[in-house]
């Protein structure tokens, strides 16, 4: 059961932020996450709201230090080409040239901009065509990017994953399977080209440790030097994932 406590809303930069209370039949312990400028509580079925109020305010300072962090996150990485005539690639902001006319909606990188036709007939808002004509666009860049980069660096690691797959997940950067498949976010693409090879060392790595042991992490130091940098690097543009 889910369900939303306005009357216990907490104020964080100004912002009022409702928690979601989640119940479990099978939770028997309470537990608190500040995720994408949402804070949740998951508590057994049964727990009364006063109780929940008390442990909310028993954690005040908690949340407000972590969704103050993730709401600024969102304010500096908050992905809107439409708004900002920009796109990202591999970290670089690239000026967006939007048009309106009769002819298909379409997007193209040329030369140094990327242009974009928008249809004067589209039913939805200009907005969310943009963000769907560049998250495919993104995803074809990452296909001629993602998977021969992922190739050189199996060489240089000396692991050879079985197969490498772009795919559009809402909460990883990068998996690899017990198959030995590795499996890459389009939404690579906006990141640092070095910090996009991070992510490769990452799961290339897994085909050898299938964990994140210690024995996992002096593996990735063999090849990427700065880890804490990177990992910091994606936990700040955590916001980029809910681009959808």
């Amino acid at each position: 059961m889910k369900k939303k406590l306005g009357k216990y809303s907490i104020q964080c930069n100004g912002v009022w932020v409702a928690p979601v209370v989640v119940q479990s039949r099978r939770r028997k312990t309470v537990s608190l996450e500040v995720k994408h400028g949402e804070l949740t509580i998951r508590t057994p079925v049964g727990t009364p709201e006063e109780w929940v109020q008390q442990f909310i305010e028993q954690r005040r300072s908690w949340i407000e230090e972590h969704m103050a962090a993730q709401l600024t996150r969102q304010k500096n990485y908050q992905i809107n080409p439409y708004e900002t005539r920009t796109v990202l690639l591999k970290g670089r902001d690239v000026p967006l040239n939007i048009r309106h006319s009769a002819e298909r909606s379409a997007v193209a990188l040329c030369h140094e901009s990327i242009d974009m036709n928008l249809n004067r007939r589209i039913s939805r808002s200009p907005e969310s065509v943009a963000d769907s004509l560049l998250q495919s666009w993104l995803a074809e860049q990452a296909k001629d990017y993602l998977i021969p980069r992922t190739l050189e660096l199996s060489n240089v690691v000396g692991l050879k994953p079985n197969r490498v797959d772009i795919g559009n997940y809402k909460s990883m950067w990068g998996r690899c399977s017990a198959k030995g498949d590795i499996g890459l976010n389009w939404r690579l693409m906006m990141a640092d080209p070095e910090a996009i090879d991070y992510v490769i060392i990452h799961e290339l790595c897994h085909l050898q440790e299938f964990n994140h042991s210690a024995a996992f992490w002096r593996k990735v130091a063999l090849f990427c030097t700065d880890t804490p940098t990177w990992r910091h690097y994606f936990k700040e543009r955590g916001v980029w994932l809910q681009w959808r």
